[in-house]
């Protein structure tokens, strides 16, 4: 996909899909990912607890594959993946970043994504700006979300899918919460809490950084 500039409104207008991008002077960049909550209706009990993974690579598929998510086909759509990993990889288990990219293109047969280790607050907007989706391994609690349980997950994933250089946030679509839609967090605060699975979350903070940068077509 060609890079879009900051200043350019472009898409195509897809129910949960390519609907605008939507860009201004002010340094607001936008993705319109829709949004689905890793435990679509309320259930927090496993697999939907340690689904967070599985919500953010949905969400971000039906975003560039252009198909609408709603709770229904959302929850459908984990309980999938779910068993697709027990039968192909022997379990439902926390995932590396390049263990999601593998689930990625084993599951959806899309192959063009990227796992990257060595990134700047400035490449993730700059990906951003292409029109790719950035899904990130968090320690998140890191994160200080308000509406997480307390004391939060030790392991999450979460996507971005915008930023805002007048406030200095990044927009995200966070699924450890169904208050998660467009949610905020500052610059510094979503890239120190980015640590990649270390298998075990008592040393999750250490874990390396880690992207997956999520090609539009």
């Amino acid at each position: 996909m060609k890079k879009i500039s900051l200043l350019l409104v472009c898409g195509l207008l897809l129910t949960g899909g390519f609907a605008s991008i939507a860009s201004d002077a002010s340094g607001k960049f936008v993705i319109p990912v829709p949004f689905l909550c890793q435990a679509p209706f309320g259930d927090w009990s496993q697999p939907w607890q340690d689904a967070c993974e599985e919500a953010a690579i949905i969400m971000a598929m039906a975003y560039v594959k252009g198909y609408p998510v709603n709770r229904e086909s959302g929850n459908h759509e984990i309980m999938d993946l779910v068993a697709f990993q027990i039968k192909r990889y022997g379990g439902h288990h926390d995932l590396t970043a390049a263990r999601t990219a593998g689930l990625i293109k084993d599951y959806y047969q899309y192959s063009d994504i990227e796992v990257r280790y060595n990134f700047t607050v400035d490449d993730i907007k700059e990906e951003l700006s292409k029109g790719n989706i950035v899904i990130a391994p968090m320690a998140g609690r890191l994160l200080g979300n308000p509406y997480y349980t307390r004391p939060g997950p030790a392991y999450h994933y979460m996507l971005f899918k915008g930023f805002d250089d007048q406030t200095g946030e990044f927009i995200t679509n966070d699924p450890g919460t169904r208050r998660g839609k467009d949610y905020r967090y500052k610059y510094a605060t979503a890239y120190s809490a980015i640590h990649d699975w270390t298998g075990d979350k008592q040393t999750i903070n250490r874990g390396r950084k880690a992207i997956i940068v999520v090609k539009s077509k």
